[in-house]
């Protein structure tokens, strides 16, 4: 098939020549973010999360679709779905925004607690793709689009199976590149590194954490991680980045958020993982947070 020429249906079945995003996780953070960002660019946005009804939705001066979706419920995944393209034949842009974090050390997380974080960031992303990509191969093309994350690169204590999670979701999208090539389908992961979103005060712990023997290297480790997360800048950075790839005619197949973790990115291609483990440990797992510490061990769990 020659990708140089993508032919859609010059009008989709509610008579609008725009083209149509499907976000994920758009409730909050960088999926509503990119919502918004698609939304002023002209797209017709559908939104998801658990609790939407199929309800129009302000996003300050634009507005977007919000529809159910559960990410862990193939029913739930194949009605979105099924209800865009019922409206307009067609999606041509895919973002995979929703996400959760679970932290505490491997040896304190169940197989059903990793289970659930890969349900998320992993899992619940294929279900989406298992269901577009049928109707994108129809269409003659499509762009997919995964928010992964700098922790596919460098590993965080106490954070491995959000890192494990979303280092497959990598994986996943470079072989998926080369699979759908032939359609005129792209596929690419934008990965941020810490963002001020909800996903910081949305973080769970895994049950053994309260009684963790791990608890003065948990405590410093998760200290610099929300302390960093809630100095970083917002999610409109990231959802600039999405939209920006959306529009490229051959994206890599990941792309960092910002100077800063482009530069790190750079680095992890030249440093060997074991430096790279020396300087995670030396950052996150060498101080005890201050007394006026944003959080604490104790201030968790009382």
């Amino acid at each position: 098939m020659n990708c140089g020429i993508v032919l859609y249906k010059i009008y989709d079945m509610e008579g609008t020549n725009k083209k149509i995003a499907l976000i994920t996780g758009a409730s909050s953070g960088i999926g509503r973010a990119a919502a918004k960002a698609f939304a002023k660019d002209g797209y017709i946005v559908y939104g998801t999360s658990r609790s939407a009804g199929f309800t129009e939705t302000d996003l300050g001066g634009v507005s977007c679709m919000m529809i159910p979706m559960e990410l862990a419920d193939e029913d739930s995944v194949r009605g979105a779905v099924e209800y865009v393209i019922g409206r307009h034949g067609r999606i041509d842009v895919v973002v995979n925004a929703a996400g959760s974090g679970i932290a505490g050390a491997v040896e304190d997380t169940s197989a059903e607690e990793a289970r659930k974080q890969f349900d998320v960031c992993f899992f619940g992303v294929i279900r989406v793709l298992n269901h577009v990509l049928p109707r994108m191969r129809a269409a003659g093309g499509g762009m997919i689009i995964n928010v992964g994350s700098m922790a596919s690169c460098f590993p965080l204590a106490f954070q491995s199976m959000y890192g494990a999670a979303k280092s497959a979701l990598l994986m996943m999208t470079a072989a998926l590149r080369m699979e759908v090539r032939p359609f005129c389908i792209k596929a690419c992961v934008v990965e941020p590194g810490d963002t001020k979103t909800g996903f910081t005060d949305k973080r769970e712990f895994t049950q053994k954490t309260r009684g963790t023997a791990y608890k003065k290297p948990f405590e410093r480790a998760l200290y610099e991680m929300i302390r960093s997360e809630l100095s970083s800048p917002g999610p409109e950075k990231c959802a600039e980045t999405i939209l920006r790839v959306s529009k490229m005619k051959n994206p890599p197949v990941r792309v960092s958020v910002g100077l800063k973790y482009k530069f790190l990115y750079i680095l992890s291609k030249f440093v060997p993982l074991r430096f790279r483990q020396s300087m995670l440990e030396m950052m996150y797992l060498s101080n005890d947070p201050p007394k006026d510490a944003v959080w604490t061990f104790d201030r968790q769990f009382k």
